[in-house]
């Protein structure tokens, strides 16, 4: 037996034995195994945080699991990996991350189902139950003895329930420009521009919505935030209508107002990204700037 079936071997009998053993003789026991094995940094890296995952503290697997991914694991322990890491992202909180992660999993992969899975799982937590179930069945029909055409049928065909969203969204101007998060057009529709923001949660303050967003979506922290207008926002968007309350603040953030003008910077969960647009030049309307009325508190904001 070489040396990494002897890891391989000796990893397998542990997991298998783990059982309820307290997490100070487990730790030790893996320490054990990692030197005595010599295993690769990127596996060790891995191994212990699944240790920490398996003991409930997912705080400490999240560190260990992205510092493996960064050493290097070999195919059979990526995407483990990447999945465990997903999982341990949505317990922690940050559902944005997690779904950014698992998106990343290959059709081909024999693990994407239970990427899927956990996909599923995430979007759930981040108030997206129809893309939730969407992804979910999408998954489970192909392993279907039968009826496997119909679920796939009805799984693309879901569409989202109508319902009034809150939302909370943060007017970064800085020297006459403002930030925003640029979408594509589609065929039925040109490109526009949006206020970052996102969904104020159930228990939840509008403030402490946007903070949370900005955190998740584009690292970064918000330093001050006031609130400037509380707009209704009723609008026609692929093919279904949407209706918002939108709590519209403006704001601080140095990690953003560094952000130079010409780059981009992604949003976590999306396709989509962030840069700087001349407040004076949206005015023609050839991109407009959503929500209704957003524009006129970005001219106020730079008159202040």
């Amino acid at each position: 037996m070489n040396t990494s079936e002897a890891l391989e071997d000796r990893l397998e009998r542990f997991w298998e034995t783990s059982g309820d053993r307290p997490g100070a003789e487990l730790s030790g026991m893996l320490e054990t195994i990692l030197s005595e094995e010599s295993a690769a940094t990127g596996r060790a890296l891995f191994e212990r945080a699944s240790l920490h995952d398996y003991l409930g503290d997912e705080a400490a697997a999240v560190p260990l699991y992205r510092a493996a991914l960064d050493a290097g694991l070999p195919a059979a322990h990526r995407t483990p990996a990447i999945i465990q890491l997903g999982s341990s992202l949505r317990n922690v909180g940050d559902v944005s991350a997690a779904i950014a992660l698992l998106q990343t999993v290959d059709a081909e992969d024999p693990l994407f189902p239970a990427a899927q899975a956990f996909l599923a799982l995430a979007l759930h937590d981040d108030d997206k139950p129809t893309p939730a179930l969407r992804t979910a069945l999408a998954a489970l029909a192909p392993r279907l003895p039968s009826y496997q055409r119909a679920v796939s049928f009805y799984a693309g065909d879901l569409a989202p329930r109508d319902r009034v969203r809150v939302i909370a969204v943060g007017l970064l101007v800085r020297d006459g420009w403002v930030l925003a998060e640029e979408y594509a057009a589609k065929a039925d529709r040109p490109p526009f521009l949006r206020v970052p923001g996102g969904g104020v949660a159930f228990g939840e303050t509008a403030v402490e919505a946007l903070e949370r967003e900005f955190a998740e979506e584009l690292q970064a922290d918000v330093e001050e935030a006031e609130l400037l207008d509380v707009t209704e926002n009723i609008y026609d968007a692929d093919g279904r209508r949407g209706h918002e309350i939108v709590h519209v603040f403006s704001l601080r953030s140095a990690a953003l107002e560094r952000l130079p003008r010409g780059e981009r910077r992604a949003v976590a969960d999306s396709d989509t990204t962030v840069g700087w647009y001349d407040v004076a030049a949206l005015a023609s309307g050839d991109m407009p700037l959503y929500p209704a009325g957003a524009l006129g508190l970005a001219r106020a904001q730079i008159w202040r």
